[in-house]
């Protein structure tokens, strides 16, 4: 059961922290607009724009980067975003990787 594993293995909950916070910071210093989110697994990239959301969705995919456009009525009209999900295994290169595939790529969509 996942909840044994949590308090069997606190060292992921720890790096989950860590890996949230850290994808958080590196969004905002590249001017990404990461709403209200603070302190959780789940990260939104506010697009706005349905369309720009989802093309930049499937061109992450596309660069095996898992990410889902959500958009109305999940959240409100001109909020759609991209919603992260990060986890303990994830490294900081992968952020890296991610936060600069989307700054290098969203301006094309």
């Amino acid at each position: 059961c996942g909840l044994r594993k949590m308090q069997k293995e606190r060292w992921r909950v720890e790096k989950l922290q860590e890996n949230s916070a850290y994808f958080l910071r590196k969004a905002k210093e590249n001017g990404l607009d990461t709403g209200i989110s603070d302190g959780t697994a789940v990260v939104p990239i506010i697009i706005g724009d349905v369309e720009k959301a989802v093309k930049l969705a499937v061109l992450l995919n596309e660069k095996n980067i898992n990410v889902q456009a959500i958009f109305h009525p999940v959240v409100p009209i001109n909020q759609a975003r991209l919603r992260f999900f990060l986890n303990s295994t994830h490294s900081y290169e992968d952020i890296d990787y991610t936060i600069d595939t989307i700054v290098q790529n969203i301006k094309f969509v």
